[in-house]
């Protein structure tokens, strides 16, 4: 994917005066000739940079060859014509030119920056790498800072996208060593980290973020979700109380609480909880799913079955909804009703172990003895691997 390199200009002349503080003197000091030199290298340097900002690339190149042929390494000019070369949309040359700036050892960022500018997302652990050693020698440089966040951010999302998340998590750990506490970052190497089922580092992840920013909500929600998943449901019950007091109209986390609450017991709790949240949002089909399951419990079933017929209006597919009501048709004895709705809830969600299970018992009533081998088969397995999973939806 080519990108835009065109925002670049406007941080030249800062990049500039980068590398100048941190350059070494090229000429001997002490001296009248040394001393001069200097000066008419910086005013070159000056000239150079002064002619990039009004885009006249041609007069710029030419001045800062005239430098290199007598300072073949110095790193400033070095760093210069690598931008033009970057402006020019010559990522080669442009690269060659930040290294050959690095490679001289002087402690410059303006090289590394341009690197993590010209890699981006599309290379976010080279670019990060250079962010990183640029923030090594300036830990306050907010050009540098920026750039880590935003590569961060828009790399981990392409990764997500694509189903990349070991990419992801590894984005983000090159990220958290660039900027260590940054309460974004952290959070999202939380989320990431759930999503990899990694919830002891989530939960760490998670922490460190409301270290940083303790009034953090997102975080708050996603260290609720990270103590669920690790079956520490009185932790999660206050982690989710705490963010609901801050953001009281979010149906999603009502949600959320609802879930909490039914895996401590507390049914009564749960299905205010529930219907709080569908108060909030009222099409919101898990909260409506779990009042469903909760009537079931109480042995409510008509009342059961009208929640659950409310969540097929809404959603055709959602496989709970079809495997319940595949389970009362095959208590009901009615066996075709039931292959019919458990068939498709497999379709629908093939890793959900209740849905396999049912399905091969109603084709055991049917006959399809084969078939419901297989399912049986299918079931335990799912069983086996059936790990604690956090079921509190995303906050928006």
């Amino acid at each position: 994917m080519k990108r835009d390199l065109t925002s670049a200009l406007p941080r030249t002349v800062i990049l500039l005066a980068a590398s100048l503080v941190g350059a070494a003197r090229l000429s001997p000091q002490g001296t009248e000739h040394g001393n001069r030199s200097e000066e008419v290298r910086t005013d070159t340097l000056h000239k150079a940079a002064n002619l990039i900002e009004k885009r006249d690339f041609a007069s710029a190149e030419t001045t800062l060859q005239v430098l290199l042929k007598q300072s073949p390494e110095d790193p400033v000019a070095l760093n210069l014509l690598g931008l033009i070369k970057m402006e020019q949309h010559d990522r080669e040359a442009a690269e060659k030119l930040f290294r050959r700036a690095i490679d001289t050892g002087q402690p410059i960022v303006g090289p590394r920056i341009n690197l993590g500018l010209l890699y981006g997302a599309d290379q976010p652990l080279e670019a990060l790498t250079q962010l990183h050693e640029a923030l090594k020698l300036t830990p306050d440089n907010q050009q540098a800072q920026a750039l880590v966040r935003s590569i961060e951010k828009e790399s981990v999302i392409n990764a997500m996208q694509a189903g990349e998340k070991d990419k992801a998590l590894a984005i983000l750990l090159a990220a958290r060593r660039a900027l260590p506490n940054d309460p974004d970052i952290l959070y999202h190497l939380g989320m990431v980290a759930l999503e990899l089922s990694l919830n002891d580092d989530a939960e760490k992840a998670f922490e460190e973020a409301l270290r940083q920013r303790p009034d953090y909500d997102e975080a708050i929600y996603g260290l609720a979700r990270a103590y669920l998943a690790r079956s520490q449901a009185k932790e999660a019950e206050q982690a989710i109380r705490k963010y609901l007091i801050r953001r009281p109209e979010d149906a999603s986390a009502y949600y959320g609480l609802g879930y909490i609450l039914l895996a401590e017991q507390h049914l009564q709790d749960a299905r205010a909880a529930f219907e709080r949240s569908l108060a909030l949002q009222p099409n919101q089909t898990e909260s409506e799913f779990q009042l469903g399951e909760i009537a079931m419990q109480q042995g409510a079933t008509s009342s059961a079955r009208e929640h659950f017929t409310k969540v097929l209006s809404r959603n055709p597919h959602h496989a709970g909804a079809l495997t319940e009501i595949g389970v009362f048709a095959f208590r009901s004895s009615e066996y075709e009703i039931a292959k019919t709705n458990l068939e498709q809830a497999v379709a629908s969600a093939p890793t959900y172990q209740k849905a396999h299970y049912y399905y091969a018992l109603t084709l055991a009533k049917l006959g399809d003895k084969t078939e419901a081998e297989r399912q049986f088969k299918m079931a335990q397995a799912l069983q086996k691997s059936h790990t604690a999973e956090s079921h509190l939806l995303t906050p928006p």
